[in-house]
């Protein structure tokens, strides 16, 4: 199928399970600074390192977190980026997939604000998971709306509590309205939209570094949401769900404490992908919280982080169940 150019009807994206088994990463090969993403992300650190340095580090890195991933049971699907782009190590950012109750695969692919990452949009990636997928795959594509300055950076922009249909989003220069609305009417989840900052006036730039949503727990940084009636409808509506809140500071949000992605093992037991930085920044209550509801997967992504401005849920692309859980 060929992509839609904008939102087509599409059934309710509900799905059974919050978790997957099966991940895509995407290799780096010229990992590096991007300047114009720079301007919109706080979390980005300027190097001091050569170039070349800083991309055989962040390959290191990664092979580091995909070994780990898959050490601990997780599928994960690995493709090289033969294109060299500087920021191919978040795929979460253009693209999702969706595995609705009552109807085929979604894939959606998203409006991004910087020039250089729309190249990262590749035809070829997403053909490698439809080929993952038995039967018919659906697709929405929303690039079109970059035409008209709107912008939604996939599962970085967008918190997803799938088995609800509900997503939480934090408005920036990369997560704007109409594309808000536009991507709530083609899916039909219900977005909860709020502001966000880093304690001194600085727009949060994407969800995914202030929140997480796992199958029992919710991470969030409730320090970052100044206005009050916001900050108490978010932790209502997570502890309505059942889930248990482990607040972050602002601090441990710039810790990439929220930055976090709990997955299953083809098994289907519960794990909790993190950084070390992210790991080593929760308080020891925070760790024993997390390590009672999901297995910690812990990899040592400095260079990622720093230069990168993004950790490990950045890096991940969930795609689904498994198919070694699907036949198991």
């Amino acid at each position: 199928m060929n992509p839609s150019p904008s939102p087509r009807n599409h059934s309710r994206l509900i799905e059974a399970e919050q978790c997957s088994s099966r991940v895509l990463l995407i290799r780096p090969h010229a990992f590096a600074r991007n300047e114009a993403a720079a301007r919109s992300n706080a979390f980005m650190h300027d190097p001091t390192d050569p170039t070349a340095e800083i991309a055989r580090r962040a390959l290191a890195e990664f092979d580091g977190l995909a070994g780990a991933l898959a050490d601990a049971g997780v599928e994960v699907v690995q493709i090289e980026d033969d294109l060299h782009l500087p920021d191919s190590v978040f795929p979460n950012n253009w693209i999702s997939y969706h595995e609705p109750v009552d109807a085929a695969p979604v894939i959606i692919t998203y409006p991004m604000a910087t020039p250089a990452r729309r190249l990262e949009r590749r035809e070829v990636i997403i053909d490698r998971i439809r080929e993952l997928t038995p039967g018919h795959v659906e697709r929405m594509a929303l690039g079109d709306l970059e035409a008209g300055g709107e912008f939604l950076e996939g599962t970085g922009s967008l918190v997803l509590d799938r088995r609800a249909g509900v997503a939480f989003a934090c408005r920036s220069v990369r997560t704007t309205d109409r594309a808000l609305d536009l991507w709530a009417e083609a899916t039909g989840y219900e977005v909860v939209r709020f502001d966000a900052d880093d304690g001194r006036g600085v727009p949060v730039y994407h969800t995914n570094v202030l929140m997480s949503i796992g199958d029992r727990f919710a991470v969030i940084c409730s320090d970052s949401i100044p206005d009050a009636a916001q900050r108490a409808g978010i932790i209502g509506r997570l502890q309505d769900a059942g889930r248990e809140i482990v607040d972050i500071s602002i601090t441990q949000m710039g810790g990439m404490c929220a930055n976090i992605l709990e997955l299953r093992d083809t098994a289907g037991n519960p794990l909790v992908a993190m950084s070390r930085t992210a790991w080593t920044s929760f308080t020891r209550g925070q760790q024993a919280v997390l390590t009672e509801l999901a297995r910690p997967v812990v990899a040592p992504i400095p260079t990622i982080e720093q230069v990168g401005g993004g950790s490990v849920r950045c890096m991940i692309a969930e795609i689904g169940r498994s198919r070694l859980a699907r036949s198991s």
